[in-house]
């Protein structure tokens, strides 16, 4: 049996880059409901692939990425209605400085310019401590580095990444992560060795693929969130079932 899992960004009102639009979200998150699909925790994922925990046939886990506002604003209220449970994989960084900023008006814009707005005003785009801890009854959260590798407001050495971001989530949190998802998907035996120095045991890709309970913890799968229900209905009978998902995987690995 392989957990399915998928990988958003943004959910704005219209779709784009890397972003859902909130219909279509909406359409996706009441297809798991309807259809009894069990959206399991990033700690009961990490159980089944240590082979320490048996899962429903129909489990996924849903994840995203960076931690921008429209994720508390519109993602956060649909999974609430139809009681799902979904992973954060936070910027450290990003969420700290917008904590740090005075309060203001959400602006929804696409993502090129949210990522222009991160070092200028992030506190726009970008979600505060207090907003993740409100939304805990959802979402659990990890690291997703500290800078995002993009050093908007200061150099970051590589090590530095993970021991920022662990001792950031530890002191605003108040739990020792170990699970980091790598920005943008990149990541090299070095990386993966730091982190794995520095207590990461799970590390989250953007390849796409099957999740077995197998033990094997340094690459999982993801695939991005796409269109609309019918899209995520293909791919959940994809990537639940083992052969099908991994011929597909060697097709489309990105």
């Amino acid at each position: 049996m392989s957990i399915p899992v998928v990988m958003y960004h943004h959910v704005l009102s219209k779709e784009s880059f890397i972003s859902s639009g909130i219909s279509n979200f909406e359409k996706q998150m009441k297809l798991l409901y309807d259809e009894n699909w069990k959206t399991i925790t990033s700690e009961e994922f990490y159980l089944f692939k240590k082979k320490r925990l048996k899962l429903p046939k129909k489990s996924v886990l849903i994840t995203f990425d960076d931690g921008w506002r429209d994720n508390y604003v519109y993602a956060y209220p649909i999974l609430k209605k139809y009681n799902l449970k979904a992973t954060l994989f936070i910027v450290t960084q990003w969420i700290e400085k917008a904590s740090n900023e005075d309060d203001c008006d959400y602006i929804e814009t696409k993502h090129s310019e949210c990522k222009s707005l991160v070092s200028t005003n992030p506190r726009r785009v970008i979600c505060t401590w207090d907003e993740l801890k409100k939304m805990s009854d959802v979402f659990d959260y990890h690291s997703h580095t500290h800078s995002h590798y993009d050093n908007y407001f200061d150099q970051t050495s590589l090590e530095d990444e993970f021991i920022k971001s662990k001792e950031l989530i530890k002191n605003r949190l108040g739990f020792e992560d170990k699970q980091l998802c790598w920005p943008r998907g990149i990541y090299t035996d070095e990386s993966v060795k730091l982190a794995n120095e520095n207590n990461f045991e799970i590390l989250y890709t953007t390849k796409r693929g099957i999740n077995l309970s197998d033990d094997k913890l340094l690459e999982i799968k993801r695939f991005a969130a796409k269109k609309d229900d019918k899209w995520l209905k293909k791919n959940l009978f994809i990537y639940s079932n083992n052969l099908i998902g991994k011929i597909y995987s060697w097709i489309k690995p990105q």
